[in-house]
């Protein structure tokens, strides 16, 4: 098992050692896991007839160029993810925090189902 991250090891190195924790492992495969299916929920509900994007900025980028904008989705997603995974933190904090940021996540695509199925 790993070690709780020493000061001023090489960003490789360290995160390496927060991705040594199983937890920490799972919750990052999960944020990711719920950040692709956003995009494949939304796809999937954009290329059906009376669904429009719900972000008036997005929406028009994404009729013309969906490739563009999901890759940047996913592109952030994974910036945001690393950026959390390179924050000196100790790990019940950084626990916590990848908890509520995979719980959150689930909201687009848990939503975008039950529209899609007339739920809601």
């Amino acid at each position: 098992m790993s070690h709780p991250p020493a000061r001023g090891l090489p960003p490789l190195r360290h995160l390496r050692n927060v991705l040594a924790w199983p937890d920490t492992r799972f919750l990052c495969l999960m944020f990711l896991a719920t950040q692709v299916l956003d995009v494949v929920t939304t796809w999937r509900a954009l290329s059906m007839d009376g669904f429009r994007e719900g972000n008036p900025w997005l929406d028009r980028m994404t009729e013309e160029h969906p490739f563009l904008v999901y890759g940047a989705k996913l592109s952030c997603a994974v910036l945001v993810l690393l950026s959390l995974l390179l924050l000196r933190l100790r790990w019940r904090l950084r626990l916590a925090i990848l908890t509520v940021f995979t719980a959150a996540s689930l909201i687009a695509p848990v939503t975008n189902i039950l529209r899609l199925r007339g739920v809601i």
